[in-house]
């Protein structure tokens, strides 16, 4: 028999973020009686949303104690299920989604052991169940609950990561205080079930005030500017495209370094139809036709398959590009450059 909290987390973790929804199924209580006890679950379901004290969760809970529950909080926080942060001296909690979240931390450190494989293995099986539910003939309605709010829902909500060029994301680098890096966690994860990828694995990061808990709590190392700038030089190096992910009130700034062959995710866009509808694409690559030599050295980077040859000559499908500019890394005569996407062709959102 599930725990009664349990079944009330799925509706707590969807209030938060769809990205990876909480469906009830056999493999999702797997994973989340795997990662908390009953007692943190029913804390994490008590939980508004955004940032609170431990008196207005304490509220929400029956007969607590607050130096008990803070104790609960703190240990929350190293697993990686809540996140904390100070304000004015006084610490204010607040529940992570699965994704970017929850999922990013049980893997980030990089830990190869037999609880991280299980990690890993029950990861997998969950994502396969919630692909399979969504793909039936009756799909699932996700519920979605916090303390004062309680509605069900049966549509998508759209949580799109944001494609970031080289030179873009140099600049946000630039602009960021406090940078943490981690381990990759789709490649760390494929390798703890056996399956290693030949890609660069640590380059994870995180950005701003969310990097520096990140860093405290050991989920990753704190680096410099010009250090991170260096990690994405060799990201670049290796074909791997640049997404920057946000839950909704603007927590966790993770950015990642993608390839298809190991990321659920970029796979899945690439699979789409129309890739550049399913991110936030904001540039696209453009052909300057007198300086393209034909060469061909673009063609495999393009994880879209946007680029192909048409009678001798190299030409890029729109809605396929999703402007991350890995192709012009290789380009030997410049002729490939970042535009702005036209404006009214694709709904864009920063």
């Amino acid at each position: 028999m599930v725990d009664a909290a349990y079944e009330k987390l799925a509706g707590a973790l969807n209030a938060r973020s769809t990205a990876f929804p909480a469906v009830k199924c056999d493999e999702f209580y797997d994973l989340v009686s795997f990662l908390f006890t009953p007692e943190e679950a029913a804390i994490a379901v008590a939980m508004p949303l955004g940032n609170a004290t431990v008196e207005e969760i304490a509220n929400n809970l029956p007969n607590k104690d607050l130096k008990k529950l803070a104790g609960q909080l703190e240990t929350m926080a190293d697993k990686g299920l809540i996140h904390i942060r100070e304000r004015d001296g006084k610490k204010l909690y607040e529940a992570l989604p699965f994704v970017p979240g929850i999922t990013e931390f049980q893997l980030m450190r990089g830990i190869v052991d037999e609880r991280h494989k299980k990690i890993a293995m029950l990861l997998r099986d969950y994502a396969k169940a919630m692909i399979k539910s969504f793909m039936s003939a009756d799909p699932p309605k996700l519920e979605s609950s916090a303390p004062g709010k309680k509605v069900a829902v049966d549509k998508e909500i759209e949580h799109k990561s944001t494609i970031v060029p080289f030179e873009e994301l140099k600049g946000l680098i630039m602009k960021t205080d406090y940078i943490s890096v981690g381990t990759c966690i789709c490649r760390h994860q494929a390798a703890l079930l056996g399956k290693p990828s030949d890609k660069p694995v640590n380059n994870c990061m995180i950005l701003g005030e969310s990097a520096q808990f990140a860093a405290e709590r050991g989920f990753t190392t704190r680096m410099t500017k010009e250090e991170a700038i260096k990690r994405i030089e060799e990201a670049e190096d290796a074909g791997l495209i640049h997404t920057f992910a946000n839950s909704p009130d603007l927590f966790t700034n993770l950015l990642c370094n993608c390839y298809k062959d190991r990321c659920m995710i970029v796979r899945g866009i690439s699979k789409s139809p129309v890739p550049s509808m399913a991110v936030n694409a904001r540039w696209v690559v453009n052909i300057k036709e007198d300086d393209c030599t034909a060469c061909e050295a673009c063609i495999p980077r393009c994880q879209m398959d946007a680029l192909k040859m048409v009678d001798g000559k190299l030409v890029r499908e729109e809605m396929r590009c999703i402007g991350c500019g890995i192709c012009m890394w290789v380009c030997p005569t410049d002729a490939l450059v970042l535009e702005p996407r036209p404006a009214g062709k694709i709904p864009l959102r920063s």
